[in-house]
């Protein structure tokens, strides 16, 4: 079963009014301080410079197979897979 987010804030208002739920303040954004993004920046520079770029191989492998097959995948699918695998792995730690 699943609850759309229109009826998951009906039950949420329905609760706060009954007062057997309380909405949660929403805390003031963190900022870093400038040295320390610019110290992440750096990091993660190096990191780039630093690890094999082994893209070329994959896009090669992915190029055969896509010619390869008489089932034409959409554009969109593909472009979906990389902005899915890309926010994936910058989620890795």
């Amino acid at each position: 079963m699943q609850i759309s987010p229109l009826e998951a804030q009906r039950v949420a208002r329905i609760l706060v009014k009954l007062g057997t739920y309380s909405l949660e303040t929403v805390p003031a954004p963190f900022t870093a301080p400038a040295a320390e993004d610019e110290r992440l920046a750096r990091e993660l520079a190096r990191e780039l410079v630093n690890s094999p770029d082994v893209r070329a191989e994959r896009v090669e492998e992915v190029r055969k197979t896509y010619t390869a097959n008489s089932a034409k995948v959409p554009a969109r699918t593909i472009a979906e897979a990389i902005v899915r695998r890309a926010l994936a792995d910058g989620l890795k730690p």
